[in-house]
């Protein structure tokens, strides 16, 4: 009996022991809040005075720390205690869903011109054009009640001129390229009870037009289409400019005064440049921006003010037309670093921007047009791949040819858009958030293809001592593409000084590493034109170091949440199997608890 009760007592504390080793707190450390809205603050407090740590747009993610909501004023839904770059705060839980998995979301992270450009048109096919926000007006003021979303929600721009100033920009670029020529289609929102006319605070006084009538089959269509005569004077002025515009409305069944009490709530208006615009008292939404007064939110609500021919595009609709072909295309690009090939994929923008428009039922021409606004002329950060930092992190390889994610809010918004472009993006060695690792070249917006380091296994002198004898003196061994059996503590000098020859270890980028680095995963090791992958088993971060970052890592694959390939899955296959599975966890966990070691030959 006491033999038994000694078994049982055994097995129970066995079981207990592999309880605790599987006791992964998955449901809770690993729920997601996914964000359902446009500009969702993430507030250091659960109320809308707070300060706002970040912005988020559809399809991020966070970490939700507790899935029971808390309540505080400017939420009825009440507030998700989140998780977000090191700091906790909260999300008002009618922009988010739970979930535990993570999807990202419009094919990225972005680490190519050509997925920057693919996934920013799925973008703003999907969350917008398509979604019934299908105008630079409709982006800004969502007046379409046959939107997917609920009326004057769900808006791409905070700025009320934004509009204004992005139909300028194409008006330009259009002119300059010969497209206003081409058969346009502008949607113009009428409202219920609208004033006879609008100004500008700067103005003294409304701006009028009275083009008389001169064609009366367009006549007739502007009456089928509802325009009163507001609206006509200045469609007519349009009409004798371009005959081959068509012009139709979109019926709003809205009431201005209403609308505009509403936009006034949710758009601001830049100081310095209209100080005359700032409602009194002051209200400050952001640094440098502030609430608007009534009569500025009045004028760029009211269609009416940009029915002429610098402001039109505004109402432009933006779905795909096979008018606009690659020559089309080209011509807007013309002048730029865009006119040629770009540096990574050595495509055409032209034929990037064309199969981004098909493929997502975008125009390619405001795509093109869009990115040039944006990103500019000239190669820049957004357009480079170029390293940088931005709040304490490190990133190379990320482009972003729209500026999604870019808030004027932010401390850098150029930056702030390319760490959105980042998003699902892996650390290298030295913590540096990585996409392109196949090179870079300093011609990125010409034809110049990035160079790729050489995998010829023929040795050029056949005099060389051949390469296994060269690792068995440092101790590694190769394993098909990879370089294994390193010790952690071992580093560059050390392994070098045992060989004759010259061998060398390169980080993730290609630079040359020093003798008193460590290799990690992710390094190469180059020998007689061979070049091997460093693979340290556990260390699937490829940070140098076997810690709990590794188990997140593993986990995270294990749930189908990430993915893992080339060294950084062989450096998961810690008991040596073909996958990667619960065992490879289990001794990962024993290793960190000290009750296991982690061998590196394979």
């Amino acid at each position: 009996m006491k033999k038994n009760k000694l078994f049982y007592s055994i097995t129970l504390g066995f079981c207990l022991l592999l309880i605790s080793l599987f006791d992964m707190p998955i449901a809770k450390a690993l729920t997601y809040g996914h964000i359902t809205g446009s500009e969702v603050r993430f507030r250091s407090a659960p109320n809308t005075s707070s300060e706002i740590y970040e912005y988020f747009d559809k399809g991020d993610y966070v970490t939700v720390l507790d899935t029971n909501k808390v309540s505080g004023p400017g939420c009825d839904s009440g507030w998700y205690k989140t998780q977000y770059g090191g700091r906790t705060g909260y999300i008002c839980g009618q922009y988010m869903e739970l979930t535990d998995t993570i999807q990202m979301s419009y094919s990225r992270p972005w680490t190519s011109p050509k997925k920057a450009i693919m996934g920013g048109a799925e973008f703003i096919a999907k969350d917008y054009i398509s979604a019934g926000q299908f105008t630079s007006y409709l982006k800004k003021f969502n007046v379409n009640p046959n939107s997917s979303y609920s009326l004057n929600n769900h808006q791409y721009m905070a700025n009320l001129a934004a509009p204004c100033s992005e139909a300028y920009r194409s008006y330009v670029s259009y002119r300059d390229n010969g497209l206003l020529s081409y058969p346009l289609h502008f949607t113009i929102p009428l409202f219920n009870n609208m004033p006879e006319t609008t100004k500008h605070p700067t103005d003294s006084v409304p701006k009028k037009n009275s083009t008389p009538v001169t064609d009366q089959e367009f006549e007739k269509k502007l009456d089928a289409e509802g325009f009163p005569e507001s609206y006509k004077t200045w469609l007519r002025e349009l009409h004798q400019l371009h005959l081959n515009w068509t012009f139709s409305s979109l019926k709003t069944n809205q009431d201005f005064h209403s609308t505009v009490a509403i936009q006034q709530e949710r758009g601001s208006i830049q100081k310095s440049s209209c100080p005359q615009c700032v409602n009194s008292p002051e209200i400050q939404t952001e640094s440098g921006w502030y609430r608007a007064n009534i009569a500025t939110v009045e004028y760029y609500v009211d269609p009416r003010n940009f029915l002429d021919i610098d402001s039109i595009l505004m109402f432009e609709d933006l779905s795909y037309n096979e008018v606009y072909t690659e020559s089309v295309v080209k011509s807007v690009l013309a002048g730029t670093f865009m006119s040629g090939n770009d540096g990574v994929d050595n495509l055409p923008y032209s034929s990037i921007f064309v199969e981004a428009g098909k493929t997502y039922n975008v125009s390619p021409v405001y795509l093109a047009s869009l990115s040039r606004q944006e990103v500019g002329t000239k190669i820049g950060t957004v357009t480079s791949g170029n390293r940088f930092t931005y709040k304490g992190l490190t990133y190379e390889g990320f482009y972003n040819f729209y500026n999604i994610g870019a808030y004027s809010s932010e401390e850098n918004p150029a930056l702030a858009g390319l760490v959105y472009a980042a998003a699902g993006a892996l650390r290298n060695g030295e913590g540096i958030y990585v996409g392109n690792l196949s090179g870079s070249s300093s011609t990125v917006g010409g034809n110049t293809t990035p160079t790729t380091p050489s995998t010829s296994t023929s040795p050029n002198n056949q005099n060389a001592v051949p390469l296994a004898t060269q690792l068995a003196k440092m101790n590694l061994a190769q394993k098909g593409e990879f370089v294994v059996n390193f010790n952690l503590q071992t580093n560059v000098g050390t392994l070098k000084s045992k060989i004759s020859g010259d061998v060398v270890f390169k980080n993730v980028r290609g630079g040359v590493m020093g003798n008193t680095e460590i290799p990690t995963t992710g390094c190469t090791l180059t020998y007689n034109n061979t070049v091997l992958k460093v693979v340290v088993y556990g260390d699937i971060t490829g940070d140098g170091n076997i810690n709990s970052a590794d188990l997140l890592r593993m986990r995270q694959y294990l749930l189908g949440q990430i993915n893992l390939s080339g060294e950084y899955f062989e450096s998961a296959k810690i008991v040596h199997n073909d996958k990667v599975n619960s065992a490879d966890l289990l001794r990962l966990r024993q290793f960190l608890l000290g009750q296991q070691v982690i061998y590196q030959y394979a």
